[in-house]
């Protein structure tokens, strides 16, 4: 598929934009992430009294985030490849308009392509309280691996805490579902005592069983590989470790948690390993057989927020 990139339009039209304001500056990784890997993207550096922050124009990917007087709270690889069109390893990727592997096309890429594209910045400014509030955009025509009309918006509020509201809207003439998810990568200071709360005897299915139901007994730990789903989870999570983290949302009835083990981030390039020490995947979104069903013109959306407590 065709990785769009910023054309000379767009990249004028950002740069006013961001020109016009005094809590965003243009950067690209090169600048920002010296030792990093690839040719280089653009980025999005947040600073105001309440917060810092980094998004990569690439996925509309929100790749740090922390309040002033607060810890880190997303863990972004020291072996990110920062080259247009390849994925980003942290932060909140957007998987969409399917999560995982296409259970219809499993030779489709893996998450969709939504992250892997520029989006646009419509819009920034700040709200009353202090906060950052960002509005992206997302088009897409029909295509060889997604062959509906949409468009998706991202609006990323930033300040005591990082709140990420995603609409998707069908602008084709035919029905169609998709599925997706707020990948977080978590920031945790020991993997081996970092637990998951709220999802205790709940039903999960399992990613390494082809998603074999399964039953969570008590907190979710990592002792080993973790990739599981939990459906129609309404009630907020935390992440009892170091930093303390509640994550809260609207519309996003499943759970995703991850980490690859110690064996399998050895094999993947853009963690390492003992890189997965690091951090946990706590994802909210709609995915398996919760996935959205659109219906020509209509729209659908949600929220998540996450801050430290």
């Amino acid at each position: 598929m065709h990785i769009n990139t910023p054309d000379t339009a767009s990249t004028q039209r950002l740069e006013q934009l961001v020109a016009k304001t005094d809590f965003l500056r243009l950067t690209t990784s090169n600048e920002h992430y010296p030792n990093a890997m690839g040719i280089g993207l653009p980025l999005l550096v947040v600073e105001t009294a309440l917060c810092s922050a980094v998004i990569s124009l690439q996925g509309a990917h929100l790749l740090e985030f922390k309040t002033t007087d607060g810890a880190p709270l997303l863990w972004l690889s020291p072996n990110c490849d920062f080259t247009p069109g390849v994925a980003l390893r942290g932060g909140v990727p957007l998987c969409l308009p399917w999560f995982g592997v296409n259970q219809a096309y499993p030779d489709k890429p893996k998450h969709g392509f939504a992250r892997n594209n520029f989006w646009e910045l419509g819009d920034a400014h700040l709200l009353s309280d202090g906060a950052v509030e960002l509005e992206f955009l997302f088009l897409s025509d029909a295509n060889e691996l997604f062959p509906y009309d949409f468009s998706t918006e991202l609006r990323i509020t930033l300040g005591k805490t990082a709140k990420l509201e995603l609409t998707i809207n069908n602008t084709d003439t035919e029905d169609f579902d998709c599925s997706w998810a707020m990948h977080n990568y978590h920031r945790v200071s020991s993997l081996s005592e970092v637990k998951v709360l709220g999802l205790a005897e709940r039903k999960y299915f399992d990613n390494f069983e082809n998603y074999a139901e399964k039953y969570q007994s008590g907190e979710v730990n990592f002792p080993g590989p973790v990739d599981r789903v939990y459906p129609a989870v309404e009630n907020a999570l935390i992440i009892e470790g170091a930093p303390r983290i509640e994550i809260t949302h609207h519309n996003c009835p499943s759970v995703i948690t991850w980490n690859p083990g110690t064996e399998a981030a050895g094999k993947i390039a853009d963690i390492g390993a003992g890189n997965e020490q690091f951090y946990i995947c706590v994802e909210r979104g709609a995915v398996l057989k919760e996935k959205w069903h659109l219906s020509a013109g209509s729209s659908q959306s949600a929220w998540m927020e996450f801050k430290q407590i």
